[in-house]
């Protein structure tokens, strides 16, 4: 591995380690008791040791200011009654002396030694500059460790000129200074061999005495965890998981006389109430059963009369279809025959025979809406799929319109781009729906007013659309009229209606239509500004692959 690679490896192993972490500790559950044992635990090992450490250093510094204390008794002891510091000083090669099995020594060291011994150690050079300089210290104390790593501690006293005339060493005797200088320094070195046996033996009374308190403070814990808080806990639980599993019958006993006795009383009330609750639910619901299976009966039974009537509006519709076209077709060979006759013509029958056109037209009409209705809501409307040619259906609807238009003084124009893609649909369907948005533009346009026609492919790739649109300059309709013109037997304008006629069926089946081309309508229109209907339509029709309407309606039934 690289040197330049191994900087992101170990980033990249780090980052890798912290996430498994996060996601173990993530899938670790603690139980609630071990969680209390394990907090408690840490809480009396933290108390316990922070208050032996305590006891600990306290003692260790009881230990060290005792023997700083028992250094100073023995150098004034050994100064005030065996040394006589009148005449010559003794130096510390024929001074230095330790007792018979004594753990203390003792050393002279004059100043004509002091670099001699200063330079080897550092506790004399320290001790000769603190108590060579301001503020001219008299003592010096430390603990510190031979070779074998034993611990022995040193005392240092000053012996200063003025004491060659007196025996007076205590420490705070006034005088001391620069004109008091330093000659001598009394060493005292104590080896506490039995002190450091007791200490060892105090210290290990200490741990033991911790671990027993810590040990003892756990159980104590645990006892009152466990019995006192975390049994009723688990009382709690235990009863929960009963019912949870079904078993609603069960209560939790619980007599502690505190929060958590109250708080298996409120369970207890709880469940009572989800008890009595159920029960009335059940008993609702039994009702519901029978509404439901009534509402089912009847349901059936109004699919079967609609289903009937719608036939039977086909059946009859159809069947009056046939004596309409013998009537139309009678009227009009009469109407062609008073045009051929050369003598004069009647006015009043020529106004009939025109009546009796018009009115059968618009009787075929309102027939033809009924039976496409009928048709549509039985399910029984068929899809004929084929090519169709937009600018040629376009061209034959214009032409088809266009008599409409001329008598009411309305233009028509057709734009349509110069390459349109071939459509798949029922071209008859679409004709039919385009045809009717004409026929409502010619009704509601006034004269001099313009229709347009046009197409364009919206869209991209493979959702491309076809929209169709016929956009008038009519009064437009009103935006809280929008939703309601396509319900059934619904006109816009009655005095409309009266004048051209019309069911009021046209948009709600061209709405059926386009659904049934898989497609949809779409109204813009501002009130006195014209409006604008299109139709979407994919550019290819896929066969559905459910049928149109199910045969009977099935209804879920309500269980507990």
């Amino acid at each position: 591995m690289s040197l330049a690679m191994r900087p992101y490896t170990i980033k990249a192993a780090y980052a890798e380690a912290c996430s498994i972490g996060l996601a173990m500790a993530k899938t670790i559950r603690i139980s609630l008791a071990n969680k209390c044992q394990l907090l408690f635990g840490a809480a009396v090992v933290l108390i316990l040791t922070a208050a032996l450490s305590v006891a600990w250093v306290g003692m260790q510094t009881l230990i060290n200011e005792g023997q700083e204390d028992q250094a100073r008794r023995v150098a004034d002891l050994w100064l005030n009654g065996n040394i006589e510091l009148i005449g010559n000083i003794p130096s510390a090669k024929n001074t230095r002396s330790k007792a018979d099995n004594s753990d203390i020594t003792l050393s002279i060291i004059e100043q004509e030694e002091f670099e001699q011994h200063t330079k080897a150690d550092q506790f004399l050079h320290e001790t000769v500059h603190l108590f060579s300089t301001p503020p001219f210290r008299n003592e010096q104390f430390c603990e510190t460790h031979d070779t074998d790593s034993r611990t022995y501690y040193r005392y240092a006293r000053a012996i200063r000129k003025s004491h060659r005339k007196t025996k007076d060493f205590s420490l705070n005797r006034p005088g001391t200074g620069v004109a008091d200088p330093l000659e001598m320094i009394l060493l005292i070195e104590i080896w506490p061999d039995q002190l450091q046996r007791h200490e060892i033996l105090i210290q290990a009374y200490i741990v033991a005495a911790g671990l027993l308190a810590i040990l003892l403070a756990i159980c104590v814990f645990w006892f009152i965890t466990t019995r006192l808080i975390l049994s009723p806990v688990r009382v709690l639980r235990d009863t929960a998981e009963k019912i949870s599993e079904g078993d609603t019958n069960i209560r939790a006993d619980i007599n502690t006389g505190d929060e958590f006795q109250q708080l298996s009383e409120m369970f207890n009330t709880m469940v009572s109430n989800l008890n009595a609750n159920e029960q009335q639910l059940r008993q609702i619901n039994k009702g519901l059963d029978l509404k439901l299976g009534e509402l089912a009966e009847h349901n059936v039974a109004l699919f079967e009369a609609d289903k009937i009537k719608g036939e039977f509006l086909a059946n009859v519709s159809h069947e009056l279809r046939t004596p309409l076209h013998s009537m139309i077709g009678f009227a009009e060979i009469l109407e062609e025959t008073l045009k051929d006759r050369t003598g004069p013509v009647d006015e009043k029958r020529k106004r009939y025979i025109a009546n009796i056109i018009s009115s059968s037209r618009r009787l075929l009409d309102l027939i033809n809406d009924l039976l496409d209705l009928a048709k549509i809501e039985a399910g029984r409307l068929e899809v004929q799929v084929g090519p169709l040619s937009i600018a040629d259906a376009a061209e034959g609807l214009i032409n088809l319109i266009k008599p409409q238009a001329q008598k009411a003084q309305i233009d028509l124009r057709l734009k349509l781009p110069k390459e349109l893609p071939a459509v798949t649909t029922d071209a008859g369907k679409v004709q039919q729906i385009i045809f009717n948005f004409l026929a409502n533009a010619v009704k509601f346009t006034p004269p001099g007013g313009l229709i347009t026609l046009w197409a364009e492919v919206i869209g991209t790739e493979p959702t491309k659309k076809l929209r169709i649109a016929v956009r008038d300059t009519g009064p437009g309709i009103p935006e809280d009229m929008q939703e309601k013109i396509f319900e059934k037997f619904t006109q816009l304008d009655s005095t409309v209606t009266r004048e051209h006629g019309g069911t009021g069926l046209g948009l709600t089946i061209s709405r059926d239509l386009a659904k049934l081309l898989q497609g949809r309508i779409e109204l813009e229109s501002k009130d006195g500004q014209g409006a604008t209907f299109s139709l979407v339509i994919p550019l290819e029709y896929t066969s559905p692959s459910t049928p149109l309407m199910p045969n009977k309606p099935t209804l879920p039934a309500a269980n507990i």
